[in-house]
């Protein structure tokens, strides 16, 4: 349970851990557009080696994985092996079983009510199925080799969610902490919509992308809050979910799917109006 905290007797806290989650961004950002960067400037030298810079390439994953290194680095750095446990130990927080189906489900769902809805605006034909959702999807998923191969979970959750969320929700309201997070994490993929094979669609579309992020940024810390601050259901699940469902084109970002996710987090953040709202310090259960 949280409870109200001396804000005063807690400052020297509050300020360590937001200098903290400022590094990681700045270390995040400093491994994957620095290795980027240095790739493509002796790129006629690395090429013929390695490849163009993409899946395929070792550099990429350096690249996709820093978040979660950047959150290994400075848990050790600033706190020893205590910190790198704790970090881990995010992962099998005890949580309650509805946030798992929550986890698992909400982004299907939402899709499945698009499919069903779409005749009513104006869609003649929505390019996802029923079948897409609830077949390809979890074939996708546990058929093929999409959990290890996707980047996104194993590669950003301990950062993104494990090491700096926590760190901001010690001083933001849970609503602030979300955007900042969102903003952060947008921003770091904008490199990857000029990378072949790595984000699946064009900058033509980025603006709905972002909405679709921040949005989704949102519910996850709403997971995250209700789910004992437990990462695997509040970041590595529902982020396999929807890289899963965009592998097989059931969640492409599309105008009506960022917009559905959109109105979901502000259902979410009017439902839960203490949690996203009021400091962290008032909050009292």
């Amino acid at each position: 349970m949280r409870e109200k905290s001396d804000v005063a007797g807690d400052w020297p806290n509050i300020r360590r851990a937001q200098r903290e989650a400022w590094i990681f961004f700045a270390l995040t950002f400093a491994i994957s557009w620095g290795v980027g960067g240095l790739f493509l400037v002796l790129r006629t030298s690395l090429e013929p080696i390695f490849g163009p810079l993409g899946p395929h390439n070792p550099a990429f994953y350096v690249i996709a994985y820093a978040p979660t290194l950047s959150a290994l680095i400075l848990s050790s750095v600033f706190g020893g092996t205590a910190d790198v446990k704790s970090l881990f130990a995010a992962l099998v927080r005890p949580f309650g079983m509805i946030w798992l189906i929550v986890a698992v489900l909400l982004i299907p769902a939402i899709a499945l009510v698009l499919v069903l809805l779409s005749p009513l605006f104006g869609y003649a034909q929505w390019p996802v199925t029923i079948r897409d959702i609830f077949v390809s999807v979890p074939l996708v998923l546990f058929g093929t080799w999409q959990v290890f191969k996707n980047t996104g979970p194993l590669g950003e959750e301990l950062g993104w969610r494990g090491y700096a969320l926590p760190r901001l929700l010690m001083k933001w309201n849970a609503l602030t902490s979300s955007i900042l997070v969102g903003f952060v994490w947008t921003l770091w993929h904008v490199p990857a919509f000029f990378l072949a094979d790595v984000m699946g669609q064009s900058f033509s579309g980025f603006g709905w992308w972002a909405l679709d992020t921040f949005a989704f940024t949102i519910i996850i810390t709403w997971l995250f809050l209700r789910a004992n601050d437990n990462v695997l259901v509040a970041g590595l699940i529902p982020h396999f979910v929807i890289n899963g469902m965009g592998a097989v084109g059931a969640w492409l970002s599309r105008p009506a799917e960022a917009v559905a996710l959109a109105l979901v987090a502000v259902g979410v953040v009017a439902l839960n109006r203490k949690r996203f709202l009021c400091r962290p310090n008032l909050i009292q259960e």
